[in-house]
């Protein structure tokens, strides 16, 4: 079963959190088995904790957006908001419709 876009919003802050120690964890548990220095293993593990927990967090972000796409055939025009309100939804619903240059997709 798969979460409606608003219900997976609060969880991308504490799941991103979750795989990055998950996997920021058995990666200084690896180095320490090779008899790596605390510090060097602690610095490795973090390093590897924050690019895990971005990552994670920015696709569940990406997952979360709204997409607005022009309506004419060909135009590759499209505005993606993170976490808009009703209001800024509504107004880049309609730019996008709406926008006077179309950009025209070349085979």
């Amino acid at each position: 079963m798969f979460l409606p876009k608003e219900k997976l919003r609060p969880f991308a802050f504490p799941g991103a959190v979750v795989v990055g120690a998950v996997v920021g964890a058995e990666q200084a548990r690896q180095l320490t088995a090779y008899r790596v220095p605390t510090v060097l293993t602690l610095i490795c593990g973090l390093a590897v904790f924050a690019t895990v927990h971005t990552a994670v967090r920015d696709l569940i972000e990406q997952l979360c957006a709204q997409t607005h796409r022009c309506r004419v055939d060909g135009c590759r025009f499209r505005v993606r908001l993170i976490n808009p309100d009703p209001v800024e939804n509504r107004r880049w619903q309609e730019a996008a419709a709406a926008h006077p240059t179309h950009t025209l997709a070349r085979h």
